[in-house]
């Protein structure tokens, strides 16, 4: 993929338009399962991290989690460390949506189980509102149940 394109595809998924950016992030996801052409990517992905927006973090690691299937070279495994900060991130949607989008990842990448259920087993419920606690507890529950 040419570096133009690749810049082009980051600057959408950045957009000030929260709207726009998601579903251009929808549908990149959508390719993802037929496709691997946005693999190369996972370093951009990663480097949207760290954002200060909390859409552009989350749509980042969603789409980091929609190439398990054609990451096979260690690529995540090389971003999961930056990745696991968002599941202790202070916005609990923000941890929710994390958490469902590493589903892909269980499934695809099986030597990343160790890694995710340790991250998951450092996640603050405390920290949360009483009403957001017991649903990211569920959330990781199912989550560790595709783990295992």
């Amino acid at each position: 993929m040419e570096k133009e394109l690749m810049d082009e595809i980051i600057t959408q998924l950045k957009d000030k338009n929260d709207k726009a950016a998601y579903e251009y992030a929808k549908q990149i996801g959508t390719e993802s399962a037929e496709t691997d052409k946005y693999l190369v990517l996972i370093p951009k992905f990663a480097e949207m991290l760290t954002d200060k927006s909390s859409y552009v973090r989350t749509r980042a690691f969603g789409l980091i989690c929609n190439q398990a299937r054609w990451a096979n070279d260690g690529q995540i495994d090389a971003v999961f460390d930056l990745m696991r900060e968002l599941l202790y991130d202070d916005k609990p949607t923000v941890v929710r949506q994390c958490i469902g989008s590493l589903h892909e990842v269980a499934l695809y990448r099986p030597e990343l189980t160790d890694k995710i259920l340790q991250a998951l087993s450092e996640i603050n419920l405390g920290k949360y509102k009483d009403s957001m606690s017991p649903l990211i507890e569920k959330d990781m529950n199912e989550l560790r149940k595709v783990l295992e």
